[in-house]
């Protein structure tokens, strides 16, 4: 929320991001156990599926109790590469081609599962600081972001790639690499936000990698 002239602003992206999370954890919720499978693959494609329950159960709390914005991105590129890579990856699984076998299939459970771990822990230490579009809020340096600046996006690119594997198609890989170039020049325009309205973001760039650490 913005504070102006003593009053408060409509969150936009509250009255967007909660109903619009809520109606993917209800669906999420409805097909819990129907992907079939049995065993380890089972359980490890079950604990994929809890994962995301939470990751958006916790995506409306953080909604809820975010904090007032400092400052928003004026870029346009940038807010419609935040909301493009936002949606697309439920675009991947309609881009499916042949059954996976049993390999790729619990390549692609593992990624996913690793991928929605990662994020929920990224998510719940940004918590009040969450926000689809580029606004600055605070500099959070605990948990995953000790490691990497961008660690909720990081785990998107991941648990995507399990969906692009279980999707065993090449536009899906394309669509993937499209998802990669956005998340990264997401990121990006974020941080220069970030660095003109954070005095503190300036330190902790220099010394924490973007994505991977000792690569990028």
């Amino acid at each position: 929320m913005a504070v102006a002239s003593g009053r408060r602003r409509l969150d936009v992206g509250r009255l967007v991001m909660v109903p619009a999370a809520a109606v993917i954890l209800l669906a999420d919720v409805a097909a819990l156990g129907h992907g079939g499978g049995s065993g380890a693959a089972g359980a490890l494609r079950l604990i994929g599926e809890v994962l995301v329950i939470a990751f958006y159960a916790l995506m409306i709390w953080c909604y809820l109790r975010r904090d007032q914005a400092v400052a928003t991105s004026s870029s346009v590129t940038a807010h419609a590469a935040a909301v493009a890579a936002t949606w697309l990856p439920f675009v991947l699984p309609l881009l499916h081609g042949t059954p996976p076998g049993p390999v790729r299939q619990a390549v692609s459970d593992l990624l996913l599962m690793s991928g929605m771990a990662w994020a929920v822990w990224s998510l719940h230490v940004l918590g009040r600081n969450v926000s689809v579009l580029a606004q600055a809020r605070d500099v959070v340096d605990r948990g995953p972001y000790r490691w990497v600046r961008h660690p909720l996006y990081v785990g998107e690119i991941v648990s995507s790639l399990g969906v692009v594997i279980g999707a065993n198609s090449v536009v899906a890989v394309a669509v993937w690499l499209v998802l990669c170039g956005l998340q990264v020049y997401r990121a990006l325009r974020e941080e220069q936000t970030l660095l003109q309205a954070l005095p503190g973001y300036r330190d902790y760039r220099s010394r924490t990698a973007a994505l991977l650490p000792g690569l990028l």
